[in-house]
């Protein structure tokens, strides 16, 4: 019988364990999961949001902004062709209040007015007296949702006059409610500045399609075309991205030369994007490496030309695979945070030259052009100083501690630019070097030359820029540039 209870006592005991421990396992998962928070958006707005005269499914801006904000975000479009602000109107967003509600999230972008600039037989015009006290109203309902959610009020896109193919009719039509429009910008501004709330921001949209008719579907003028949805997607994404920024003080905004520059991290490293005033067509963009502040007059002129200059700091790698791994995220992270051209124009200068080459014969179907200035090409160059030049030994250990190389494997290492220089020949990639005569850190005859007579037996030219002399202090490695104008033009020429 004692042996009995014993027995009944262990199972018990057994049966107890499981339990706590089951219990402990499903609260990890439960903790792990409550962790794991995704930012609901909704975007809220008239057939603009909704994504009229495109596949909405697929090109529609709240689409593309999924895309760009990636999958930390979950974004809803609440958008309904043909929709006001004021309550009256039909249809008015009002009707979707109880769907946001549902929704509860925990950032609302709001883009109404076009509508509400109607006359005729919907007299939305008629009853504009109640728009600003339908916004108040509208602002309050969104700001008091459980999840206490930032709005964005947006100012509308604007009416383009000069998009191609608007008929006489459309025109009279459209100019006839612009200047109404403009007059609703104002006011939401208005609604914006006076509840003064920490989570009410302003997003005037105005300024991303106006005078821009190319962004614009043909023969519409309000309705934007595939990559006005795109840049709308874009200057939304901004918006919240410097909202996050402002609660995360390892990201940060500064200025470069006049322009914008957003700084955040990859993989642990600092990058960072500069943003032109206005992105050219096709938004190309300069891939910097190392050293993204010298001779740096090209790119001053580039953003002027509406190029993004990008830059990701990989110092100590030399090119070697982490390098590579750390080029692979950036490139990715900022052709979809920033919708890029997929074949950036990569620059290097000096040690960067060994970066640019190796991720672009990794990768030269995303590599539109190389321009690089005095770079090594041959590690044992520099910084083995094996020929030559001067070299580092403290760099060239570095060297070959992140490629796993001893002294001895070192000596035997076959630079994979001179290797695999006939990828650059069949992918057709246009190079552009600038040397120094007397350059005695990368001496030009073990780097360049060598790489231009290799590029140059397969028929592929490489334009050269030459330095009679470098400054001294820097073994010739330095100089002013001469020719920053015929730089720019072969980016020009050839940026895709």
């Amino acid at each position: 019988m004692p042996s009995q209870k014993l027995k009944i006592r262990r199972q018990l005991i057994s049966l107890v364990s499981c339990l706590l421990i089951h219990c402990f396992f499903a609260s990890m998962v439960f903790s792990v999961h409550a962790q794991v928070q995704v930012t609901r958006v909704a975007c809220v707005g008239d057939s603009i949001t909704q994504g009229a005269r495109v596949d909405s499914d697929r090109q529609s801006y709240p689409v593309r902004l999924s895309e760009i904000l990636g999958n930390a975000f979950e974004v809803r479009n609440f958008g309904i062709g043909g929709a006001t602000l004021i309550r009256e109107g039909r249809p008015t967003v009002w009707s979707q209040v109880d769907a946001i509600r549902k929704y509860n999230p925990h950032m609302v972008i709001v883009a109404l007015g076009t509508n509400d600039t109607v006359e005729g037989q919907r007299r939305n015009w008629s009853r504009i007296d109640s728009f600003k006290p339908d916004c108040l109203d509208l602002v309050h309902l969104l700001l008091k949702l459980p999840a206490k959610p930032t709005v964005f009020l947006a100012g509308p896109t604007p009416m383009v006059l000069e998009t191609p193919g608007l008929s006489k009719q459309r025109l009279v039509n459209l100019s006839e409610r612009l200047p109404r429009l403009e007059k609703l910008r104002t006011v939401l501004h208005q609604v914006v500045d006076k509840l003064n709330s920490d989570r009410l921001v302003w997003l005037d949209l105005g300024p991303v399609l106006r005078s821009r008719p190319e962004l614009l579907t043909q023969e519409d003028g309000v309705h934007p075309n595939i990559q006005g949805y795109k840049e709308i997607a874009l200057a939304v994404s901004r918006s919240i991205q410097t909202r996050f920024d402002q609660a995360d003080r390892t990201s940060k905004v500064d200025a470069w030369k006049g322009y914008e520059r957003q700084h955040f991290e990859i993989q642990g490293r600092p990058a960072w994007v500069v943003i032109p005033l206005k992105a050219a067509p096709g938004r190309p963009w300069i891939w910097r490496a190392r050293f993204p502040g010298f001779h740096a007059e090209m790119d001053h002129q580039l953003v002027g030309h509406g190029f993004h200059i990008a830059y990701v700091d990989v110092a100590g790698l030399f090119g070697a695979p982490p390098a590579m791994e750390v080029g692979d995220a950036f490139y990715h992270e900022v052709v979809k945070r920033y919708q890029l051209s997929t074949r950036p124009v990569m620059e290097g200068v000096s040690r960067g030259g060994l970066f640019v080459y190796h991720w672009a014969m990794r990768h030269p179907e995303k590599v539109s052009a190389i321009y690089c200035d005095t770079p090594v090409c041959d590690p044992k160059s520099w910084p083995g100083g094996q020929g030559m030049g001067v070299g580092s030994a403290r760099d060239w250990n570095r060297f070959l501690e992140v490629n796993d190389l001893t002294e001895d494997s070192g000596r035997e290492y076959v630079p994979p630019i001179f290797k695999n220089f006939h990828i650059l020949v069949q992918s057709e990639i246009p190079v552009m070097h600038i040397i120094s005569e007397n350059d005695t850190i990368v001496p030009p005859a073990e780097n360049t030359l060598r790489l231009k007579s290799l590029l140059e037996s397969r028929g592929h030219f490489m334009d050269l820029i030459r330095v009679s002399e470098g400054t001294a202090v820097s073994g010739g490695h330095h100089f002013t540039h001469p020719q920053p104008d015929r730089v720019v033009r072969f980016i020009l020429q050839n940026a895709k």
